[in-house]
């Protein structure tokens, strides 16, 4: 399961700078498009835990504040749902593709 989760996830909401990057070593980094989020997950149940952490409270135009209050996730596929510490569905980020393809022809 947690192999399912590692790498970056992104908002699908055009201008949107939201993302979850979910590390091997159990690291946690991203942003709400105006907060930083740094801290730890652990692999729990259908899904992984992300451990508690501080963030600054800006307010940005086009940001998405619910990215911020992840306490769990979960993947299918290619769609990661947010959910918070009482268990409501927050969101859904998407896996980001990967840039590093090669290029066919050019």
């Amino acid at each position: 399961m947690t192999q399912q989760l590692n790498g970056k996830w992104i908002s699908a909401k055009d201008g949107s700078s939201a993302f979850l990057q979910f590390d091997e070593d159990g690291t946690l980094t991203g942003s709400d498009g105006g907060n930083r989020i740094s801290t730890t997950w652990g692999a729990e149940g259908p899904g992984v835990v992300i451990k508690p952490f501080a963030t600054t409270q800006r307010a940005v135009m086009g940001m998405e504040a619910w990215v911020g209050r992840v306490h769990r996730a979960e993947a299918d596929g290619d769609v990661l749902t947010v959910f918070d510490h009482g268990g409501n569905h927050l969101g859904e980020l998407v896996r980001e593709s990967s840039s590093d393809e090669p290029d066919e022809g050019h």
